[in-house]
């Protein structure tokens, strides 16, 4: 014994450390710079050749709204991706959309401020949300585990308020939520809802899953400590999925009325460590959210609140766009979005 506390408490303590470290060494995994560089260098491109064949294969199934100054419902999403896709301006826009007037894809250039008038249209956030889904549904196969999560995008707009303690006036930006479901092998996104930055997260898992079992087999969906609740584990159960949440210092494994707590709850301390292996697949929307606000932005530019919820959107879709042109090259997948429009609005 008094050796044993010798090894572990003298000068042998360094290599125990080391020898714990080993075992536990993260495992990394090589890039694939070939279809990463061709996949980079071609984004832009092909996510625009990609958009520009959603919306006509759109165009041909319902009618074309025109607004007031001739744009029609084409060349205001195609307005609204540039905006976003390039991160410049409204007015540093009107260069790139005078190239496309120029190429054909448009018909008239239009005025900065019409872009972001775009953006305030109602009826739009239904139709960006089909445009998510559509852009998702070319991984439906490679897709079977799934995770969901929130996370905030700060507005332009501040509230303030009389502090009562410091008699003070101070100030807090407004912001919004973005709750996402993704794939974890490609952080696909396959339903999306934005809501007020004060929103609850746990109420939102089971409509999003829904959205997201429409079109995809689930197999297993992964959601933090924040989304734990009986009816969130039965509902996930009742779509053919398995529940991998992680259960708090005060759980109890009491059912009342939800066997797959019960069951989970069991697999949770027998199992704990194959249970948290599935349950860590949710990193992969941390990462999905690092993806969109590292290259569309993390913050919300337009000022209303239609507007702000279509921005958002906009940011999901064209991280969606951008995600098939890097699984087009390392998974030589072939995207057919006409196809999988045509499925969408065959089922709904």
């Amino acid at each position: 014994m008094v050796e044993e506390q010798t090894t572990l408490n003298g000068t042998k303590i360094e290599n125990h450390k080391a020898e714990v470290a080993e075992r536990i060494k993260r495992l990394t995994y090589s890039q694939e710079w070939t279809s990463y560089n061709l996949a980079k260098t071609n984004e832009k491109i092909i996510a625009e050749k990609l958009l520009l064949e959603l919306l006509d294969s759109f165009e041909l199934k319902r009618p074309v709204r025109v607004g007031a100054k001739g744009a029609n419902l084409k060349e205001k999403i195609y307005s609204m991706f540039v905006y976003n896709y390039s991160g410049y301006s409204s007015r540093k826009c009107i260069s790139e959309l005078k190239i496309a007037e120029e190429r054909k894809v448009i018909t008239k250039t239009p005025h900065f401020n019409s872009i972001l008038n775009y953006f305030g249209d109602l009826e739009t956030i239904e139709l960006i949300k089909k445009l998510i889904l559509i852009t998702a549904l070319p991984l439906k196969n490679v897709e079977k585990d799934f995770a969901v999560d929130s996370s905030g995008f700060s507005t332009c707009l501040f509230e303030r308020w009389l502090n009562i303690r410091t008699q003070k006036v101070e100030r807090k930006r407004h912001w919004k939520k973005c709750h996402v479901m993704i794939g974890v092998k490609s952080n696909i996104i396959t339903s999306v809802k934005i809501t007020e930055g004060t929103s609850n997260d746990s109420p939102e898992l089971v409509p999003l899953a829904k959205e997201t079992r429409g079109f995809f087999d689930l197999r297993e969906i992964s959601a933090d400590k924040a989304y734990l609740s009986r009816a969130n584990m039965s509902g996930i159960a009742e779509l053919g999925a398995i529940p991998y949440i992680p259960f708090k210092s005060n759980s109890t494994g009491n059912a009342k009325g939800s066997y797959i707590w019960s069951r989970m709850f069991d697999y949770f301390l027998k199992n704990n460590e194959l249970y948290m292996q599935s349950y860590h697949k949710r990193s992969n929307v941390e990462t999905a959210f690092s993806m969109i606000k590292r290259n569309f932005g993390n913050n919300i530019r337009t000022k209303k609140d239609i507007s702000q919820v279509n921005e958002i959107l906009m940011k999901c879709l064209c991280h969606n766009l951008a995600v098939l042109v890097q699984e087009s090259f390392e998974l030589g997948l072939e995207i057919d979005l006409n196809s999988c429009a045509e499925m969408v609005l065959a089922q709904q």
